[in-house]
């Protein structure tokens, strides 16, 4: 079945701009994300349910993506190095918006302004896992999500130390993958390190 998401016979995300090479949509991506970041300096995202996670990937890349922000509508798999090229299989399509709603459910009727940063800490690093395992959108997940990871900081008075995170950032997407196994150490280890 072909891949809505992409132009016919490419590898290349729909975009806004029509652009059909990759290379030069991941350097238009970048610059519009930059911009979109600046934007959301001013006005943040608050985040009251999972599912303004949808309108940060929107305000993220409404200007890169025509379907920034929805759900997707294919399933999707990821081959990766750390598992022995194994794959990863996110949240079946048609289940996304349940599992967002029983995070919901879970997460964001924890009293979060009460916790202490440990606690902060642990409950975070469990909400970012799961909503990476259900990877809702179809592009930008990992991106979206760390930012949701400082935006949500800041909403709780915490913030990133964006020195230390600049040291850490390349072993997260390990440490995401190690705790949609379980394995939650490393990225408890990598939040207390960043998070102040």
């Amino acid at each position: 079945m072909r891949d809505p998401y992409l132009y016919p016979n490419t590898n290349v995300h729909i975009n806004v701009a029509g652009i059909r090479n990759k290379e030069i949509l991941k350097a238009y991506t970048a610059k519009h994300f930059a911009l979109s970041m600046l934007k959301l300096i001013k006005e943040p995202v608050i985040f009251k349910s999972s599912f303004d996670f949808l309108a940060l990937h929107r305000a993220l890349f409404n200007m890169v993506f025509p379907w920034a922000g929805e759900i997707r509508t294919v399933n999707i798999k990821n081959s990766l190095f750390i598992l022995g090229d194994d794959l990863v299989e996110y949240a079946d399509y048609e289940n996304i918006y349940l599992e967002m709603e029983q995070i919901d459910h879970y997460y964001f009727k924890m009293p979060w302004d009460s916790f202490t940063k440990v606690e902060f800490i642990s409950n975070l690093a469990d909400l970012l896992v799961d909503l990476w395992v259900v990877h809702p959108l179809r592009e930008g997940n990992t991106r979206t999500l760390i930012v949701f990871m400082d935006l949500f900081s800041k909403q709780y008075g915490y913030k990133i130390n964006l020195n230390k995170f600049k040291e850490l950032n390349h072993y997260l997407r390990n440490a995401l993958i190690w705790g949609a196994y379980g394995e939650l150490f490393n990225l408890k280890d990598i939040l207390t390190k960043v998070i102040d």
